[in-house]
């Protein structure tokens, strides 16, 4: 080894060694301040909304010159920017209840006692989403077709919820959605006429319903219903709970086969997808874990529905 390599040595050696010393020196003095900061004090609501609360508070003081505070809801702590003594939680639900307290932390994780406890409401929802605008049109002696135009909220962000009334009572049966905020009413009573309305509910209590819309179902004289559906059956399993069914189409002494629909009930329970007309197999949503009977029926234009298939019963394993 030349003489300038050991030097070069030496130096970063003794340079390492000097950056060793320093970091347990520091170490050794973070690990002697066991001193917490002081307790925040006066910790005060401000700014009450029906979402949000601005919190402030005394300042902490600290040997070490900073500290880290942070704010805890309900028992669920959020940490303060850096210097700051205010704090603003803006995710709150109108009507609830919450409680607050602060604590600060110096660099050496020294923890200060809780401050005083904040107890606040925040003021409750009262006001109503904007009623939808329903349209619709008669498909047929059985069915109508409704549509409307989607609902807003001063709170609720989200999609919003929406109940489907008929001559003033809601509807809970035969319901095929085909979208957010459009359904087929199936199986209602030929030459009739029906008043549609729909509510929009914003989930806090607050509703707010639709204009009126009359429709009249047209006439017929077709009281027979269609052949029961043969030969049910799992077509094709895509896991999950979600399988396409197959069937032997049936016959009607009115209708052609292409105007034929099949309501699929799943455990005795109607399907809410959209049903198809002149198909032999549809996709269906089943429980993903454990035995599934699928049965079919067969609905002509009148709504004259047929004997139910025969169950097919399948175990569905789960994702």
């Amino acid at each position: 080894m030349t003489e300038s390599n050991a030097v070069v040595r030496h130096a970063a050696g003794g340079a390492l060694a000097l950056v060793l010393a320093l970091v347990v020196v520091g170490s050794v003095a973070a690990a002697k301040d066991r001193t917490p900061p002081a307790t925040p004090t006066n910790l005060q609501p401000t700014n009450l909304t029906q979402t949000s609360v601005t919190l402030a508070w005394s300042p902490s003081t600290d040997k070490s010159g900073t500290v880290t505070y942070s704010v805890y809801k309900d028992g669920q702590p959020f940490t303060v920017p850096q210097g700051q003594t205010t704090y603003t939680i803006d995710w709150l639900s109108p009507g609830r209840t919450y409680s607050f307290y602060v604590t600060a932390t110096d660099p050496s994780l020294n923890q200060s006692a809780r401050s005083n406890t904040v107890t606040i409401t925040t003021p409750g929802d009262t006001t109503p989403p904007t009623p939808p605008v329903l349209s619709g049109s008669v498909r047929g002696p059985s069915q109508v077709s409704l549509t409307w135009t989607r609902s807003t909220d001063d709170i609720t962000w989200w999609t919003l919820g929406y109940r489907i009334f008929a001559n003033g009572a809601p509807v809970t049966q035969h319901v095929n959605w085909y979208g957010e905020r459009s359904v087929v009413l199936r199986h209602l009573a030929p030459a009739t006429y029906y008043t549609f309305t729909v509510e929009a509910n914003d989930f806090n209590g607050n509703t707010t319903m639709s204009n009126a819309v009359t429709l009249k179902t047209e006439t017929t004289s077709d009281v027979t219903p269609p052949s029961a559906p043969t030969n049910v059956r799992i077509v094709r399993d895509q896991g999950c709970g979600e399988v396409w069914l197959g069937w032997t189409e049936s016959e009607d002494e009115t209708d052609p086969q292409f105007a034929i629909e099949y309501e699929i009930y799943v455990n005795g329970v109607l399907s809410p997808l959209p049903v198809g007309a002149g198909i032999d197999e549809d996709f269906v949503y089943a429980t993903a874990h454990g035995d599934n009977t699928f049965t079919v029926k067969a609905v002509d234009r009148a709504g004259n529905a047929s004997e139910a298939s025969n169950a097919f019963t399948a175990f569905l394993w789960p994702c």
